[in-house]
């Protein structure tokens, strides 16, 4: 094999093409060309089809090398640019369950959150409606836990989780989004106690605008417009939102807009991702925080930006990322007109934070298989009232009435350097990672991944891993304090060992997977309390084992049944908690079942379902301090659609069985709405 020059490019040339275990590494990123085709084949299957000749290459290739080397012509086929799944700018080739957009489109949602809830394994524990704040997580464990990636972009807040999903998108813009395991982050140099979600935008390489307008109960109106544009390699995207709500209870209303720009570049050389969005939410808060007090009100502020090169240059795989998130927070205990505020109320919680963020990687397919290197640095630091050390001078309160001071600060460098190997023994591929960290605040510490893969046949797949990951706590954790909680500026990293080993069918019409997981947590951290004490208390108190199962099964059919899919999700939580009670770790799923079902009919009507039970351990304390254990549910949601020319007409109902129930605390979730409204895709 040597390097040949085709069409201006360095191409590898294979007379044959052996079977060793590190052929395919050697190929990646590579434009190969196999073996050469005589004339007189390339004419016959060229009268057939042009399709038939890139089906058959491999075929033809063999035969093409038996034939004599005087043929006087030679006809050149197109080359093939082969790049490792892992090296992927926007997703992850180590997802344990995708949700694609023609899934998506077959789907009754129209928020984000509501897209989020129907992942397997996932528990996204929502406050109102309309994607104003939802505590994600999985696995049984807390929202503090779990990392949230925008095009492999970390965005996970360092305030607290509570922010996580405060993305400058719409539902319109999702293409995909993917469940990543923690042992799977160590290549993208991230921590994660107990995995990640990615969600993918803008992937699309067409022409294309998109407007869509709806309203419906409590007095919602949504409105969004998009836009796709191809500029030679450039893939340009634009979008906007709105969303507002009067509210389904007192104090529920809410306001949010979005703004989101995207260009993606790809060529044979390697891509170019640039992102910038920014979002505004105003909502009223109904007992988020507190039962005690329901008159909350909150105002948040996103931008984000960030810039992504991949490069591929001989055996080489190259990427960095400048990224940056900007958060401003404005929580109001007491609403502002709303509600008159006691006297001992001194002023509004205000925090300011920003994470920055630069990352290097490298990868190299060469005879041993593939290895990956890189390294990031990660700032995080915020101004507050409330969260971090004094300030020698207050800073002023920018963009709100004077009189207002960040009189806190706290700033911390997180520096992760991580190595992973992969190599294929015949069929069986065997991975290792190593991740090195040290933190300002939390000094240095180390999480590793070891996992396998072995395809049993073309269509059956086994997968395990075992591995080491880790948490630092959240400026909340550290410093928040109120009449009810007290801080605890000296909390360690919580740190978890786990296993996984899953089972994938992929074939035709059909697909399976099941997975079981277990998890053992130590020095966790949590807002806990005595039980003979009314104040909230934040420490690493105890250990906590997790254990459960993801299964789901789809099936894609015909011209009536476009799909089926069942998801099933077990997990049980055992807490060393010395007697204290928990305000977060323990309020899990335990069961969580889904169904969802397309039918279409006749041409241009679609009919959507999706059935969920969710049972849920715990419970909550009332305003009068009773305590209530969280009651199973039973969801159902659906909607019908129909294409007219380049529009379609939607109605989608929410929770028709209008039942009553409770995500966190003593917050009730909506009853039964509806939706309705246009789309125009063009």
């Amino acid at each position: 094999m040597k390097p040949k020059t085709i069409c201006n490019e360095k191409a590898f040339r294979f007379r044959r093409f052996c079977r060793a275990g590190y052929a395919a590494f050697r190929s990646m990123h590579q434009v190969v060309n196999i073996g050469r085709l005589a004339s007189y084949i390339a004419d016959l299957q060229l009268r057939k089809s042009a399709v038939a000749v890139s089906v058959l290459v491999p075929l033809l290739a063999g035969n093409a090398l038996a034939q004599t080397d005087d043929t006087p012509e030679l006809y050149l086929l197109p080359t093939l640019d082969i790049t490792a799944p892992a090296d992927s700018i926007q997703g992850s080739p180590d997802a344990a369950a995708v949700i694609t957009r023609s899934q998506l489109q077959g789907l009754p949602i129209s928020s984000v959150s509501e897209l989020l809830e129907q992942l397997p394994g996932i528990d996204l524990r929502t406050r109102g409606g309309g994607d104003v704040q939802g505590d994600i997580t999985m696995r049984g464990g807390s929202f503090d836990q779990m990392a949230v990636l925008l095009n492999g972009v970390n965005i996970t807040d360092a305030q607290t989780g509570h922010h996580n999903l405060d993305i400058p998108i719409d539902i319109t813009m999702v293409d995909r989004v993917e469940i990543i395991p923690a042992s799977a982050l160590i290549h993208y140099g991230v921590t994660s106690f107990c995995g990640a979600i990615n969600i993918v935008t803008g992937e699309g390489r067409s022409d294309r605008l998109h407007a869509q307008v709806s309203g419906g109960s409590y007095a919602q109106r949504h409105a969004s417009l998009g836009a796709t544009k191809v500029v030679g390699n450039w893939n340009l995207t634009a979008a906007t939102s709105y969303h507002h709500s009067d509210g389904y209870i007192s104090n529920t209303d809410y306001d949010h807009a979005s703004l989101y720009l995207q260009a993606h570049q790809h060529d044979t050389k390697g891509d170019w991702l640039l992102q910038v969005g920014g979002q505004l939410k105003d909502f009223g808060s109904q007992a988020f925080y507190s039962i005690k007090y329901p008159d909350q009100f909150e105002s948040t502020r996103t931008l984000m930006a960030s810039i992504t090169r991949q490069r591929k240059w001989r055996d080489w795989n190259i990427d960095a990322m400048i990224y940056g998130r900007l958060h401003k927070d404005r929580f109001e205990l007491f609403r502002d007109g709303y509600v008159e505020a006691p006297s001992w109320y001194a002023d509004h919680n205000y925090h300011l934070s920003a994470n920055t963020g630069v990352r290097l990687r490298a990868s190299c397919s060469w005879i041993m298989g593939l290895t990956s290197f890189g390294a990031e640095l990660r700032d995080e630091g915020i101004l507050s009232n409330v969260l971090g050390d004094s300030l020698s001078t207050p800073i002023e309160v920018r963009w709100e009435p004077s009189g207002h001071y960040y009189t806190l600060y706290k700033n911390r460098l997180t520096s992760n350097g991580f190595v992973e190997h992969a190599v294929s023994l015949n069929k069986l591929k065997l991975t290792g990672g190593l991740l090195l960290s040290h933190n300002t605040m939390m000094g240095f510490d180390y999480g590793y991944s070891i996992a396998a893969d072995y395809p049993i046949t073309s269509a059956l797949d086994l997968r395990g891993s075992f591995g080491r990951s880790l948490r630092i706590p959240t400026y909340t954790d550290l410093y928040y304090k109120s009449a009810t909680q007290v801080s605890n500026p000296n909390l360690e990293s919580e740190h978890s060992q786990h296993a996984e080993v899953s089972l994938r069918y992929v074939k035709s019409h059909f697909n399976a997977q099941a997975t079981l997981y277990a998890r053992h947590g130590t020095n966790i951290i949590d807002w806990v309390r005595p039980t003979t004490d009314d104040l909230w208390y934040s420490m690493n108190h105890s250990a906590i084992d997790a254990v459960g199962s993801d299964i789901q099964v789809a099936y894609r059919g015909g011209n009536l049944l476009k799909r089926v899919g069942v998801s099933y999700s077990y997990c049980n939580v055992e807490q060393q908690a010395d007697g204290y009670i928990s305000n977060y770790v323990l309020d899990y799923l335990r069961h969580k079942l889904g169904v969802d079902v397309l039918l279409t009919p006749i041409r241009g009507l679609r009919l959507k379902a999706m059935c969920d039970y969710h049972y849920r351990e715990g419970g909550y304390t009332d305003i009068n301090g009773d305590y209530w254990n969280y009651d199973p549910v039973f969801l159902i949601n659906a909607g019908v659609e129909y294409d007219l020319w380049k529009c379609t007409l939607f109605v989608e109902g929410f929770n028709l069985l209008n039942q009553t129930y409770r995500d966190y605390g003593g917050v009730p979730q909506p009853g039964f709405s509806c939706l309705a409204g246009v789309r125009l895709i063009l």
